[in-house]
């Protein structure tokens, strides 16, 4: 049968500083499930081993096979996340694992909203082991204002954290791989210090200046702007006020909607003269679509055309 734009239903995971819901995820046993359509039930994994190239594209097969490579993420930061590092690739290659490397998107902020992102000043690891000894690592750590719509580039190996007052939506590679330098001598749910990784983040750490550390991007209606280009990840903004159709045919990936603002409908025809004999005529109905909604578009997905109501920001992902 043929595949269609895919909603799912979100994970959510309470935490000592607030909630994160995983809005689609093929990470370990934190599998999405699919909530709409004929595959409804079924999980991301399932869906991926059954339908392969068709639901990711031929290149994301080859390179990543049966693991889905980004995990998509809305948290709501009502206290300071920990001081963090994420290793690399390259850094983590030879125990099997993937680094991370992810953006954010602010979805809404209070007026005093802020984010730790790199150091004030390029550093040492001496230096930083040293601060953390003193409890004073605070002092080289780069404090960023942000309100909604800022975006946050954060390459592995760059110290960060969100802070309270933030909602974000998250982008990133499938890893659950983080490094916590930090955590203000906080215990976590159990009561319990939260062990720190000083060893491993002193080891992945850029200790260089960050220089601009929110990305600039033009905020104008109806136009496709560009967030971030990463070799994992492609994320423009669609800031939309009328009706718009996207074809993602030449691409060779899935596609992903982050809905970051307001509410649309997804449209996607069907040719059912293209089925092979024996399958299923299928009849698609248009997906309504609401803020904190995440959809998969498959590689072999005809068309999307997205009909605002009244107005509708989408956060489009793709692997390029």
């Amino acid at each position: 049968m043929a595949l269609y734009p895919l909603l799912f239903k979100p994970i959510v995971k309470e935490k000592v500083w607030g909630s994160e819901t995983w809005s689609l995820s093929g990470y370990g046993d934190d599998q999405s499930e699919v909530a709409n359509g004929f595959l409804e039930g079924n999980l991301l994994s399932e869906v991926l081993e059954v339908y392969m190239d068709e639901l990711v594209g031929q290149k994301v097969y080859d390179r990543y096979g049966l693991r889905f490579p980004l995990l998509f993420k809305l948290i709501d930061a009502q206290d300071d996340l920990s001081v963090q590092v994420h290793p690399s690739d390259r850094m983590v290659a030879q125990e099997g694992e993937t680094g991370k490397t992810e953006m954010w998107y602010v979805t809404k902020a209070s007026k005093e909203a802020s984010i730790i992102l790199g150091f004030s000043r390029t550093t040492s690891a001496e230096e930083v082991a040293q601060r953390l000894q003193e409890n004073a690592i605070m002092d080289v750590m780069q404090i960023v204002s942000v309100e909604q719509g800022d975006v946050a580039y954060i390459p592995a190996g760059t110290v960060h954290a969100l802070r309270h007052g933030t909602q974000v939506a998250e982008i990133q590679e499938t890893s659950d791989l983080t490094y916590r330098l930090y955590d203000y001598n906080r215990p976590g749910l159990d009561g319990q210090l939260r062990p720190l990784h000083i060893e491993q983040s002193l080891k992945v750490l850029d200790y260089n200046a960050s220089k601009q550390p929110l990305t600039n991007y033009p905020r104008n209606n109806d136009e496709r702007c560009t967030l971030v280009e990463d070799e994992h990840f492609h994320t423009s903004l669609l800031n939309l006020s009328k009706a718009q159709t996207f074809d993602y045919a030449q691409l060779d990936s899935f596609v992903v909607y982050m809905v970051v603002e307001g509410d649309a409908v997804l449209h996607t025809d069907i040719d059912n003269d293209t089925l092979a004999d024996g399958e299923e005529q299928v009849t698609l109905e248009d997906i309504r679509v609401h803020t904190g909604d995440t959809v998969l578009i498959p590689a072999a997905a005809n068309p999307v055309t997205v009909m605002p109501q009244n107005k509708v920001k989408l956060l489009e992902v793709f692997v390029p």
